[in-house]
């Protein structure tokens, strides 16, 4: 049988905490024969967690990738899915092996912010490639913007629309800051709040309006009917700044 590590270590709401217990020791029962780890990542491994508002990612490093096994976790993302537990990222070893080269920025995410709950560890194992991760991060934060510029358009300007763009925006942001301060030799294993009010001092960059959007996501502030647009605007141009500003930091470090 697979050791348990328990999961009440966790800086997570009491039920989030339960739910999780329980499905750890499903997993543990059911899964044993096919499974030599099981680990949280994301937002509950990394303190950020919010009742009401963010999930529970789940990986599984599985024996194989059989059709019975990925059958099985519909099944058990059926039950428990409505529990705030998303679907399982299910991996072999060599998934992960090949993820980290071609994936770094997630791989980079997972590896800094993650929970043993059930088996090994599977991350201590592979290294990372610091050119790889830096074209991630400029790649990523220039696609992002790029989409808040389509789906603006394609939402027709709507409050709606404007709220879900700069919400999915920051979330995504976020990852990219984390990746280039990694590459700088700054702290990016913090919580999301102190990561950007660091900004200025680690990135020579104004971080305000991050601030702002996070605390919007949060739940912590709401800007009124008349003011959605002019935030977006706000984000929109200090994005592209951000951007180029990591562009340049890239260029600066590049033979």
């Amino acid at each position: 049988m697979m050791s348990v590590s328990p999961s009440h270590s966790l800086n997570l709401p009491e039920d989030t905490q339960d739910i999780l217990t329980r499905f750890v020791a499903q997993i543990n029962q059911q899964w044993n024969a096919d499974l030599s780890g099981l680990v949280l990542f994301g937002s509950a491994a990394r303190g950020d967690f919010i009742m009401g508002r963010s999930n529970i990612n789940i990986l599984l490093i599985v024996t194989n990738r059989s059709m019975d096994l990925l059958q099985r976790a519909s099944h058990l993302h059926q039950e428990w899915g409505k529990h705030q537990i998303v679907a399982p990222l299910l991996m072999t070893k060599e998934d992960l092996r090949r993820s980290a080269n071609l994936f770094p920025l997630e791989f980079l995410q997972m590896n800094q912010h993650h929970v043993v709950l059930a088996g090994q560890d599977p991350f201590g194992e592979f290294s990372l490639d610091a050119t790889k991760l830096g074209w991630q991060c400029e790649q990523e934060l220039m696609a992002n913007l790029l989409r808040l510029r389509q789906r603006f358009i394609e939402g027709e300007g709507r409050i709606e629309a404007i709220q879900a763009l700069l919400l999915l925006s920051i979330t995504a942001v976020l990852p990219s800051i984390r990746g280039v301060l990694y590459l700088l030799g700054h702290s990016s294993t913090d919580k999301d709040e102190d990561i950007l009010k660091r900004l200025p001092d680690t990135l020579q960059f104004d971080s305000t309006t991050f601030l702002e959007i996070l605390n919007i996501k949060r739940g912590l502030s709401s800007p009124g009917s008349l003011e959605w647009m002019k935030v977006y605007d706000r984000y929109l141009e200090n994005l592209d700044k951000f951007s180029k500003r990591v562009q340049e930091i890239g260029e600066g470090k590049r033979p």
